[in-house]
């Protein structure tokens, strides 16, 4: 039988030496591919996109960290610091010089005389960040003891001292409520674009010009090029890239004197003020009662501090001033008078004989002074605020030019002041009433509307602006608080608003609120020899009670509260003003003495020529 050749040993050498070179050739053919790839690899890497990784790798190395700008100055029209920047002694702890953290920072509690937990929490707080980023023991530390520590460096190796700046209110409490204060940016205040550049975490105004004039005062950070480990810790400053840019200074038109002067006067009591220049609209003095300290928020202000101060039923965060919506009682007879002479409803010889009562709509109506006032024209119902009188008037202007012509005066929308989240007030009328109420109006509410009560609020503000407009001759002014920005000249860019009254009427006006005051008037307690003062009181009942009870008699919460407001010297007015005492009585009794008692602090320093401005303007 004839053997098959594959057996043979020459076949099967050939065979296996064949597909041994064609698994060689395969891998050649696999190495030689490999070796393309990684060299076209390459080239991509280093060539072709070299510039760009070299940079991501550099970036590996070098950082840009934030360099924080100052915050910008606040002061007064004469200069004077409200709000600034002071060093403060700051005490941290490195970790990585810890070998036992958590005794490092109870022994530190002794020493600065801080609760342990607190700081144990702000170490707690701190493990889940890179061991080398210090932890803030405590801010603000006393002199003392950080110089305690610093004389100490083998017992607290790992405690340093940074000197850093702080927020800060020289005079406390003082003007609170308009400077505002700072703190934290908080996902909020993102989501509300405070501004372009904000941060969470970054130190920015809450309230008051602090928040107004944000973007003014805060600045705006810069940048330094540092070389950081594989750990991201700072090893060195290679330079400055971008430097940063300080807070503009902000000059007020607050008078400090006035400022200081009108929250004494307030002893304590709940309330606000107001005290404009008429000529300008610039804000001399705006206070809200009671007040706080700003400085508690420029540190760590703990939680339950915060949520004391929110609780309290006081409302201290509360700027009354432009906030507070409560009657205007019979200041608002200011705004009736002009109604009715400019309606032709009145003139100045117009009669009315006052009972002390008088029925209007088949009801009756009561005059504050229960005997009556007897014969009165429209002059005499100003200076003794006959009750009657206005509701005569009021009765016959009708609700609608009423509440037309509180409009036109400015109640029932902003002021315009230089602040944020001002009230409106209320303007009552039936179309107010359906929408908000959903009833119909009745005929009796424009009686108690002409007497400035009912459903009809205003703001101090919009009480100071008016008068303001009487004493200048007609031209509502827009309050501003900022007299000069460092760089960019004049605050408010909005512009004084005229009124349509004749000037015959106001110059009746304005003699009738002088003889408020110096003929024996409602506002006698107001006089100030010599300085003409004018005005207006306002009475707005909390509680019905009979029109002779002393209200001195009646717990607190049942008290009236209390208006006054006018402007001096009656002849060529320097200060327009509306002071508002919750619960204060009446007006002639509590706050027309108050506005005396301002008002002869202003004239005695350095005669009517008390508070120069740094810089003057007048209105158009």
């Amino acid at each position: 039988m004839r053997a098959d050749f594959r057996d043979s040993k020459d076949f099967r050498d050939f065979y296996e030496e064949r597909a041994l070179g064609l698994r060689l050739g395969l891998v050649r053919w696999l190495l030689t591919a490999g070796i393309v790839m990684l060299c076209s690899r390459l080239w991509f890497l280093q060539v072709a996109h070299g510039e760009h990784y070299r940079d991501l790798s550099a970036r590996n190395h070098f950082r840009l960290a934030q360099i924080q700008p100052l915050r910008g100055a606040i002061r007064d029209r004469q200069g004077r610091e409200l709000a600034g920047n002071r060093v403060a002694l700051n005490v941290y702890l490195d970790r990585e010089r810890a070998p036992d953290p958590e005794a490092t920072v109870n022994r530190a509690a002794e020493i600065l005389r801080m609760d342990p937990e607190v700081l144990q929490g702000r170490l707690a707080r701190s493990r889940s960040r890179p061991a080398f980023e210090p932890v803030l023991v405590k801010e603000d530390a006393a002199l003392a003891e950080a110089a305690f520590l610093e004389a100490r460096p083998s017992d607290f190796p790992a405690l340093e001292i940074r000197t850093e700046a702080v927020r800060s209110y020289p005079e406390a409490g003082l003007a609170a409520h308009l400077l505002g204060y700072i703190g934290e940016a908080s996902e909020a205040d993102l989501q509300r674009d405070f501004r372009p550049d904000i941060r969470l975490g970054d130190e920015v105004g809450k309230a008051g010009v602090e928040r107004a004039y944000e973007e003014s005062l805060a600045g705006r950070r810069g940048f330094k090029r540092v070389l950081v480990n594989s750990l991201g810790r700072e090893i060195d400053i290679l330079g400055t890239v971008d430097p940063p840019v300080n807070g503009r200074d902000l000059v007020l038109a607050l008078d400090l004197d006035l400022q200081r002067e009108l929250e004494e006067a307030f002893a304590g009591r709940e309330g606000s003020a107001v005290f404009l220049d008429p000529r300008t609209g610039e804000v001399l003095a705006l206070t809200s009662q009671p007040s706080f300290d700003p400085n508690l928020f420029a540190s760590r202000f703990s939680r339950e501090a915060w949520s004391a101060m929110i609780a309290d039923p006081r409302h201290p965060l509360q700027n009354r001033a432009i906030q507070s919506q409560f009657s205007p009682g019979s200041a608002f007879k200011i705004a009736m008078t002009i109604a009715a002479l400019e309606e032709g409803v009145a003139t100045p010889a117009r009669t009315e004989v006052c009972h002390g009562w008088t029925v209007v709509y088949g009801k009756r109506f009561l005059c504050h002074k229960e005997r009556g006032h007897g014969a009165v024209n429209l002059r005499d119902a100003v200076v003794h605020s006959c009750n009657v009188y206005f509701y005569r008037i009021g009765q016959e202007l009708g609700i609608d030019r009423i509440a037309a012509w509180a409009r036109r005066l400015g109640f029932g929308r902003p002021t315009g002041i230089d602040l944020l989240h001002e009230e409106e007030g209320t303007v009552p009328d039936p179309g107010w009433k359906r929408e908000h109420l959903g009833q119909p109006w009745y005929p009796g509410e424009t009686i108690l509307v002409s007497i400035g009560q009912g459903a009809l609020t205003v703001t101090p503000v919009q009480m100071a602006r008016l008068v303001a407009a009487v004493a200048n001759g007609g031209t509502l002014p827009v309050p501003r608080l900022i007299q000069y920005r460092a760089g960019e000249g004049s605050g408010s860019a909005a512009g004084p608003e005229r009124i349509p009254v004749r000037a015959a009427h106001l110059e009746f006006l304005r003699d009738a609120l002088g003889g408020v005051v110096n003929e024996g008037g409602t506002g006698w307690r107001a006089a100030i020899p010599g300085r003409g003062v004018a005005g207006k009181t306002g009475t707005t009942q909390v509680a019905r009670v009979s029109a002779e009870t002393d209200s001195d008699d009646l717990p607190r919460e049942l008290r009236s509260h209390s208006w006054f407001v006018g402007f001096a010297p009656a002849e060529n007015p320097r200060v327009a003003f509306a002071v508002f005492l919750e619960h204060g009585g009446h007006g002639g009794e509590s706050a027309a003495p108050l506005a005396r008692q301002v008002l002869e602090g202003y004239f005695s320093r350095a005669g009517e020529e008390a508070g120069e401005d740094v810089r003057t303007a007048r209105l158009d």
